[in-house]
């Protein structure tokens, strides 16, 4: 019986000592932009998808106790025709997203005042395709969306 527990615990270790060591990370645990260890209290008014990837990179939304006030304008999405061919059976559009940043201190000095980041990605739909143009949209937005996420984080972290 001994024997038996022994066995188990070790193989336990084993299997976590494995995982450790393959880089395997549980969801939402990563660290999120550059200079991970400057970190701060803050107020956070924005969309909740990046509240959770505040909180991820390690900074505590409190909405008494902050030492700065992040505001977040956005997500504004726009699409343009770039061309369109003769047959009107491919279409070339650019996707861009916008978010607006401003932060001040918990003294009420402005640190960034509205500051505009934009990113902007082609993309060429067929009407072959098996994927509608809307999905493929969403999707691209949402990776430009989770880029200025980012984007935001590393320039808080810039004036902290």
């Amino acid at each position: 019986m001994k024997l038996l527990k022994r066995i188990t615990t070790m193989c336990l270790l084993l299997s976590i000592a494995l995982l450790q060591g393959c880089g395997y990370k549980l969801g939402g645990l990563e660290s999120i932009g550059d200079n991970s260890s400057k970190t701060a209290s803050i107020k956070l008014i924005s969309p909740k998808s990046l509240k959770q990837k505040f909180v991820n990179a390690g900074f505590k939304l409190d909405e008494n106790k902050f030492e700065f006030l992040v505001e977040v304008e956005g997500p504004f999405q726009k699409k343009e025709t770039s061309s369109i061919t003769s047959s009107a059976t491919e279409r070339e559009f650019t996707l861009t997203v916008t978010m607006i940043v401003s932060v001040t201190n918990d003294a009420g000095k402005v640190l960034i005042d509205r500051k505009y980041l934009s990113k902007s990605r082609d993309h060429t739909f067929s009407s072959s395709t098996i994927n509608s143009s809307e999905s493929e949209e969403n999707i691209i937005n949402g990776e430009i969306n989770k880029s200025l996420e980012v984007d935001i984080i590393n320039i808080l972290r810039s004036v902290i």
